[in-house]
């Protein structure tokens, strides 16, 4: 029987208990909703039913089942990652089993302080968790004392699955296989074919674990005609089907690995599994790339980040207070960031290898999955696909801002990056007193690229233009003291213009941060996105100007002869590094936001750049080879 079905069964009958009055028959019916709702892995409606279920067990005297109440709670808990509150609960159904004299509760108490929390497939979670594996193990040998002094075979069956289960994730693969085998031979004896099933697919993990596939295979399709045509447990066949196709993938047939997943991924849809759709969806992704079927691959990642928006209110927050989702797609890794942070990405370390992150890994930011699926369904011809706006060192002078008057002094170095950019995009730029506020918004809508270099405001989200001159040039360059709304760039600016751009620069300003929103930073940057722009490149802090020259350089060289924006980036940054800019500081503030794009502004010859091809050479040699997947990270 479906669980969602079950489900209406149980909501029936607790209509019912109410009806009648009948307390008890109310009280056990919550708590079968939570066991429905836990095995639909929705922990919050399950934690729901089993404070109700206690609750009715401790108004009506029920130690039995405020027993199990409390149990029920502490596996909910445990699955959330209130470890803690988990101990707690467990604790308490001891004390009640030991006040009780229940010796066979007791043993099931010890069994439940020694157990993951996600059920059959992932028992042991509290304490392997906690890292306290001395104490679970003391735990599983009292129960399995316990099971065996009183006769409760499947009691001891489960004794010895749950060490079973630790050991496979501690790779310790002979003494998990050990404990299974015990698993599975006490619950032939006993008859009991779920335990089998169970067991049986806890093997085929373990063989997998081993690169045994052949043997793999054969616990799989063991457990999957057990678990298919005996018990019903359409949970347990996803999870088989999922290892099926680990072991196809890992045998190279990446056709039969990904019907196996998709069949997983059916059954999760079905039964409500969404976490568990959520990753077999991954997969699936993964397996097109290998397959090189970009089109499918591309389906089954929007589809992903569909899924992932449902579930993600779920997710719970680590201790930094972010999530990262990671998108890898060739040596790409595109980094969701939906809370505070101020995470320099390019200079976090792959400890394993010894190197920062972007020296192995070429980086963009994606404020929210959402967003890239937008981009994602974009039509192609939506973005211009030629000209370029380049503006540098805006003459702004003396004018109100906030409330004050301000000077704003030149930036020579913004004038000289302009007119480099100019030169290789073979475009005028708009510089000093041209580079007006109504010229810039007025060229923004039939651009592919669009340049600033001025002065930024990170948390107004603002850039300083030159004021637009009502009258003659000479009372423009003397006494007048122009409003903000006559010389500054805002986000209202930029959201109220058709932007078509395919990359925006924001370089020299300091205007990559700004107000924080559920979805990702807002800012300067947000605001030419919100309006259509494909892409931002932006500071998340102000370095020195030499730093920023050599890399706007490196970085437009790579870009004109039509390699893509994070290639280009990445490739500057490497120039840096090695070239006199050694600190994170100096070579890490600068983030490509949203997509990957590629120009054709100009068709230079590759003499140019033969000194910067040869360093790409070298450095893209000692990179390693990077499989095309999606997937979860996570910071501590």
């Amino acid at each position: 029987m479906e669980l969602r079905l079950k489900a209406k069964h149980h909501e029936k009958a607790l209509t019912i208990a109410i009806e009648i009055g009948d307390r008890n028959g109310e009280g056990s019916t919550y708590g079968n909703l939570g066991t429905v709702f836990y095995n639909l892995g929705e922990y919050q409606k399950a934690k729901e039913y089993d404070e109700k279920a206690l609750a009715i067990a401790i108004e009506i005297g029920d130690r039995c089942g405020e027993a199990i109440g409390n149990g029920n709670l502490g596996t909910v808990f445990s699955h959330l990652g209130e470890y803690q509150k988990a101990k707690e609960y467990h604790e308490k159904v001891l004390a009640i089993v030991i006040e009780t004299g229940d010796r066979n509760g007791q043993g099931t108490t010890y069994l439940n302080l020694g157990r993951k929390a996600t059920g059959y497939g992932y028992l042991g979670t509290l304490f392997d968790s906690l890292g306290e594996y001395s104490k679970a193990k003391e735990y599983y040998g009292k129960a399995l004392a316990i099971e065996i002094e009183i006769g409760d075979k499947k009691g001891e069956c489960l004794s010895y699955f749950n060490p079973g289960n630790i050991y496979s994730t501690l790779r310790k693969s002979r003494h998990a296989k050990e404990h299974l085998d015990k698993t599975v031979a006490v619950s032939i004896a006993i008859g009991d074919r779920e335990l089998e099933a169970i067991a049986t697919a806890a093997l085929a993990d373990v063989s997998a674990s081993v690169n045994d596939n052949q043997k793999a295979k054969e616990h799989c399709e063991r457990a999957l005609i057990i678990s298919s045509k005996e018990c019903d447990d359409r949970k347990l066949e996803a999870q088989l089907y999922t290892t099926l196709g680990k072991v196809f993938r890992w045998l190279g047939e990446y056709g039969k690995a990904a019907d196996y997943i998709k069949k997983a991924c059916s059954i999760s849809s079905q039964i409500g599994l969404k976490m568990f759709e959520f990753q077999s969806l991954l997969s699936i992704t993964q397996l097109k790339i290998f397959q090189s079927e970009a089109v499918e691959a591309k389906g089954y990642l929007l589809q992903c980040i569909g899924k992932y928006e449902q579930i993600k209110t779920s997710l719970k927050e680590n201790k930094w207070q972010v999530i990262l989702w990671v998108l890898k797609v060739n040596g790409d890794i595109a980094f969701e960031q939906q809370t505070k942070s101020k995470v320099p990405y390019a200079a976090l370390r792959d400890e394993s290898a010894r190197k920062y992150l972007s020296e192995k890994y070429r980086i963009r930011i994606v404020p929210s999955l959402t967003t890239l699926r937008h981009i994602q369904e974009c039509p192609s011809d939506y973005h211009s696909q030629s000209d370029a706006l380049v503006v540098g060192n805006p003459t702004v002078r003396k004018v109100f801002y906030n409330g004050g008057v301000l000077d704003v002094t030149p930036l020579s170095c913004a004038n000289k990056e302009a007119q480099m950019v100019g030169r290789l995009l073979d475009v005028q730029p708009l510089t000093e007193r041209r580079a007006t506020k109504q010229a810039v918004l007025q060229a923004i809508p039939s651009v592919s690229l669009i340049h600033l270099a001025a002065h930024g405001n990170a948390e107004r989200g603002e850039i300083a233009l030159s004021p637009q001159c009502t009258s003659n040039s000479s009372q423009c360059s003397t006494n007048i003291t122009s409003k903000e709304e006559d010389y500054l760039l805002t986000m209202s600016d930029i959201q109220g213009v058709q932007v078509r751009a395919k990359l925006v620069v924001l370089s020299r300003c300091h205007n990559g941060r700004g107000l924080v929103k559920k979805e990702g930073v807002i800012g300067i940057a947000r605001a030419f996105l919100a309006s259509g722009a494909r892409s931002v490149l932006v500071a998340s802090w102000d370095i020195e100007d030499e730093a920023t020259a050599k890399l706007m350089e490196h970085f437009y060289k790579h870009l004109v002869r039509r390699e893509s924006a994070c290639k280009s980036l990445h490739q500057a940054v490497q120039w840096l590094r090695s070239n006199g800019f050694p600190k994170p500081s100096q070579w890490a503030p600068f983030v490509l936001i949203e997509d990957n794009v590629t120009f054709d502004f100009l068709r230079k010859g590759k003499e140019e750049l033969n000194e910067d091809n040869k360093e790409a050479e070298k450095e893209q040699s000692d990179y390693s080879s990077h499989t095309n997947i999606l997937l979860p990270l996570h910071l501590f």
